[in-house]
């Protein structure tokens, strides 16, 4: 990395910085039952509780919905809450191989705008042998008319392949802002984040859809919500003259920016950055330094020099009694 002074790593003065996950939802369907509210979408279609043995969690219970063939090929329940903005969401989907033509889609929805028929975001599965197309999917379902689908992922890009065999996987999404991340059995699938604006908030639930007249039934287990925060906020202290930590140039930026920073006297000072889950990812300054204005590049790598995703990212300077952070975005 060029920089325009020597830096020395001493991870013991490293800053500290909070981090708390706070689980906003939890639906296990143990002993039979569910532990929330849920609410219907497309034809009344509604969370049940079924006895099914081998499920993820080992308690046999397990959530169902069935699309309601009278009124549509489209099953959906939603719970939690429609303020929801940044969180990740995940839970354990058993998806069939081998029903002929049937359940076209099994997976999770969210940013759910409203109960009923509503608009949300679907990260689904569609693993069917006798269908040409067998992918993964991030796709937009408004409330009336087509999806537009915003990401497909081929065999080759999902880690294992499609699998040859009915099986519980474990589906995630991050969403934050206007961007997503997914995961599929513990990876993250490639090309993320994903940007789209469509939807700021709202529930989470299950999608199962079917275009032909065959029942389908999605079973799901385990469902998690957890808004994440750093700790790590954008801090501007007004009265702590002479420091200054100034907007990273380019922002948003691909691959390297520039951070500048100003300090009155000759102390000692740390700069690091931060992912969006307050982890640390480089430390660039680690040193004595001289009054006045400096310079120093990140080139979008971490302390291993490998890339670092795009996304969100914080850095954070340490000088005497003065702290400062500032937010700052990768693109690709």
């Amino acid at each position: 990395m060029n920089r325009l002074f020597t830096i020395f790593i001493g991870l013991f003065l490293l800053p500290s910085v909070a981090l708390s996950q706070q689980v906003l939802f939890e639906e296990t369907f143990a002993n039979g039952s569910l532990q929330n509210v849920w609410y219907p979408g497309y034809n009344g279609n509604n969370m049940e509780v079924e006895f099914m043995s081998g499920n993820p969690s080992g308690d046999s219970w397990v959530g169902k919905l069935g699309n309601d063939l009278s009124g549509g090929a489209v099953g959906e329940s939603f719970s939690g809450e429609p303020t929801w903005t940044d969180f990740y969401y995940e839970a354990w989907v058993y998806v069939p191989v081998d029903t002929p033509s049937a359940g076209t889609y099994y997976g999770l929805e969210f940013r759910v705008d409203s109960v009923g028929n509503s608009s949300a975001y679907q990260f689904v599965a569609r693993f069917k042998e006798d269908l040409p197309d067998r992918k993964l999917r991030f796709r937009y379902r408004p409330s009336s008319g087509f999806p537009s689908v915003l990401k497909d992922w081929e065999p080759a890009d999902i880690p294992g392949g499609i699998p040859d065999t009915a099986a519980w996987h474990h589906m995630a999404v991050e969403a934050i802002g206007n961007q997503f991340r997914f995961f599929f059995n513990g990876n993250e699938l490639p090309g993320g984040p994903f940007t789209d604006e469509t939807l700021s908030g709202g529930w989470v639930g299950a999608y199962v859809f079917d275009f032909v007249n065959i029942p389908s039934y999605l079973f799901i287990d385990d469902l998690k919500v957890t808004a994440t925060t750093t700790g790590i906020e954008e801090q501007q202290p007004q009265l702590a003259l002479g420091y200054k930590l100034h907007q990273n140039y380019p922002n948003p930026f691909n691959p390297s920016t520039k951070i500048d920073f100003d300090i009155p006297n000759s102390e000692f000072v740390t700069l690091t950055i931060y992912n969006s889950l307050g982890q640390t990812v480089q430390i660039l300054v680690n040193s004595e330094l001289s009054a006045g204005p400096h310079e120093v590049q990140w080139n979008g790598q971490d302390e291993s020099g490998r890339v670092v995703p795009a996304g969100v990212y914080y850095y954070q300077i340490n000088a005497g009694n003065f702290q400062s952070t500032r937010k700052m975005l990768l693109v690709k």
